[in-house]
């Protein structure tokens, strides 16, 4: 539960700063819903993850950017490091949940996936992900990153470090 409790904080802090930013949005501004385009930013983000395209990456991210994750938070270069070791199983993107407020685009979703991340495997499960996109200028931003997913590969072992990440 102590795991779980910052990615839980960071959640009800996002819904928290959505709900201001509805607030704050002028009633003629394109609040609202958007489906199509969070899976549009949400297929895009996976698919540079599996093509392992740290360039494109680069470019997709926003300042300020903050990934979650089981062992903690990470800034870009952190978040670019364990990216750049990842290996993925052929996913599937489902459930999703939009929601948009003006330059704010909040994408909860389900990912099935499996993973490798250096020389530890994790088995292909479902587990959701949170995305927070910012628009700057015409582009998509990618601003937050949360995957709530156990880092242990299976019970009972101790959960996976990633070096030069963990504590």
């Amino acid at each position: 539960m102590k795991k779980l409790l910052p990615a839980l904080s960071l959640a009800i802090a996002l819904g928290v700063a959505l709900v201001i930013a509805r607030a704050a949005a002028p009633a003629d501004s394109p609040a609202g819903d958007n489906p199509g385009l969070g899976r549009q930013q949400v297929e895009r983000l996976w698919s540079d993850f599996a093509k392992m395209d740290l360039a494109d990456l680069d470019q997709f991210v926003a300042p300020g950017f903050q990934s979650l994750h089981e062992d903690g938070a990470r800034d870009w270069p952190q978040e670019r490091m364990l990216v750049a070791v990842l290996k993925l199983t052929p996913y599937v993107l489902f459930d999703y949940k939009v929601t948009q407020s003006g330059d704010v685009l909040v994408v909860s979703y389900q990912c099935k996936v499996g993973e490798t991340i250096e020389a530890a495997r994790l088995s292909k499960i479902s587990t959701p992900r949170l995305d927070v996109f910012q628009k700057t200028g015409s582009d998509w931003k990618l601003l937050t990153h949360v995957n709530v997913r156990k880092l242990s590969p299976s019970p009972g072992e101790p959960p996976m470090m990633i070096a030069g990440l963990s504590e």
